[in-house]
């Protein structure tokens, strides 16, 4: 009885100081982020990334120049991760290189048009008769006045611009996801470390507990050996769970450019995620940056063929001017009866195609690229399809595993609040045997482990809303809308680029 004794005086002690905490007890979410909920208050209502909003139609949001960091707590914000991914990614400044090298090829065929000038001089020696140079000033310019073929030039790298355009909100959209995940998972990890760190002090209470027990001949050493196990593979979660959660700093550090000690989340920064219906999600499912990309390359080549085609049968006309200052020491009065410093040439060049097999040779090309583009971005949309079907049946599942491991962990800790009601009371279980002290430390470790799981439960429904919100191109604003829920972040007002 003498353990069981202690163990009821430490189970006391430990409700007087639960008792004298309790006026704190209304600390806000935002400034405890990490911390684990209590055992008596846990819901999948109160997850923060799992209930629903709308998401707007803006999809091009460009982060702000700036960053900060919640003052209050010293969390980093869910939006200046995914604000220094963005800024410090390859892959968006190899995208966003592609579309500056577009915008260029679309500038030079609509600027084909614009006469150009160029000045020059050819002042030298010249021997014998004079045949055009040397001069001491020249003025050309050129310019191209009609072609069947240029518009559709035009149109296809305009086209072309789009897609390189649409890459670039793919690229972003991808280092967001990255970003994103990884930062709601090590906030996860955070507040599953928290639950296991109370179930490694449970397990200890309970080793403790059956080895005084068995040192007074209630236990035997089987019962211990069982106790150790139990905290061993507690012990050993938790180290798996530590080192997941350095992984996924070391990862966010990587993106960022931060410190990754530095890198603490802060679970009210993660903006709620809207509910996802299929109708909705197949319809939206060409709003795709991929999809859409696929289909704006088809478009320019299907321009560029066109192109190459009327080349071979309608004329190009092209204007020329050309002024020259000849010299007067180079000999040419000797050769010139009338000879004029001054000559101006002006004129319009207009040139027909009758027989060009190379450029026969590229039309039939370029009919064939533009069929293969029109293919692929057919089989793009297919497969984009196909994906988010898929994910949207593991949604279901997934939820329906977020139920199942809520309910658990409602009962767990109903079960654990009737045993600890026994035990304040003095009174034996349903079945008639007395309640021992290790089996409600194992109540304990139960409820914890099972919070633990529900933790992985939500998360997996996370990520699957996330990969679908990404298949639509809703994304970006949903990072967008985080700027709204980070503390101290207002001044951070995200500008939308209309294209």
């Amino acid at each position: 009885m003498r353990p069981f004794l202690a163990f009821v005086a430490t189970a006391c002690g430990m409700a007087l100081a639960a008792s004298a905490q309790a006026p704190n007890a209304s600390v806000s979410k935002a400034s405890l982020p990490n911390a684990p909920q209590p055992r008596a208050a846990i819901s999948t209502k109160q997850h923060p990334i799992l209930s629903a909003s709308s998401v707007g139609p803006d999809i091009s949001l460009e982060f702000s120049n700036s960053t900060q960091v919640d003052p209050d707590a010293g969390d980093v914000s869910l939006y200046t991760i995914v604000d220094l991914a963005l800024r410090n990614s390859k892959t968006v400044q190899i995208a966003e290189a592609e579309q500056q090298h577009a915008l260029g090829a679309w500038n030079e065929t609509r600027h084909a048009y614009i006469p150009s000038f160029a000045v020059g001089s050819g002042l030298g020696y010249s021997y014998g008769f004079p045949i055009g140079g040397p001069y001491l000033f020249s003025v050309a310019s050129n310019s191209l006045l009609l072609s069947f073929s240029q518009h559709d030039y035009i149109h296809s790298t305009r086209a072309a611009w789009k897609a390189a355009t649409l890459a670039v909100k793919n690229a972003r959209q991808q280092v967001i996801l990255d970003a994103s995940l990884k930062y709601i998972e090590l906030n996860t990890a955070m507040g599953q470390i928290a639950a296991l760190n109370q179930a490694m002090a449970d397990a200890d209470t309970m080793v403790g507990v059956v080895e005084d027990r068995m040192h007074a001949g209630l236990e035997s050493k089987i019962n211990l050996t069982q106790a150790q196990l139990t905290r061993a593979k507690i012990h050993l979660r938790e180290i798996q769970m530590e080192d997941h959660a350095d992984e996924l700093r070391k990862h966010l550090a990587e993106l960022t450019g931060l410190e990754a000690a530095s890198i603490v989340p802060s679970a009210s920064s993660i903006p709620p995620l809207p509910d996802l219906d299929f109708p909705s999600l197949m319809r939206d499912g060409d709003q795709s940056p991929k999809v859409q990309a696929a289909f704006a390359t088809a478009e320019s080549r299907r321009f560029s063929a066109l192109g190459d085609k009327n080349q071979n049968y309608r004329p190009t006309v092209g204007m020329v001017f050309l002024y020259q200052l000849f010299s007067t020491f180079n000999g040419y009065q000797q050769y010139y009866l009338s000879f004029q410093q001054n000559n101006i040439a002006a004129g319009i060049q207009a040139l027909w195609p009758l027989f060009d097999p190379v450029r026969r040779d590229k039309a039939v090309e370029s009919k064939a690229e533009a069929v293969r583009a029109q293919r692929q971005a057919e089989q793009t949309r297919i497969q984009n399809n196909e994906n988010n079907f898929a994910l949207w049946h593991s949604l279901r599942e997934l939820e329906a595993q977020e139920q199942v491991a809520d309910l658990q962990q409602q009962l767990a800790q109903d079960t654990l609040s009737s045993i600890e009601t026994q035990m304040e009371h003095g009174s034996a279980s349903a079945a008639g045997a007395p309640i021992t002290p290790q089996q409600t430390q194992e109540y304990r470790i139960e409820e914890r482990t099972g919070y633990v799981d529900l933790q992985d439960a939500q998360f997996s429904v996370t990520r699957v809303k996330l990969d679908l919100l990404n298949a639509v191109g809703g994304l970006e604003d949903w990072a967008k809308t985080g700027l709204q829920s980070s503390p101290g972040s207002h001044a951070l007002i995200p500008q939308v680029i209309q294209h």
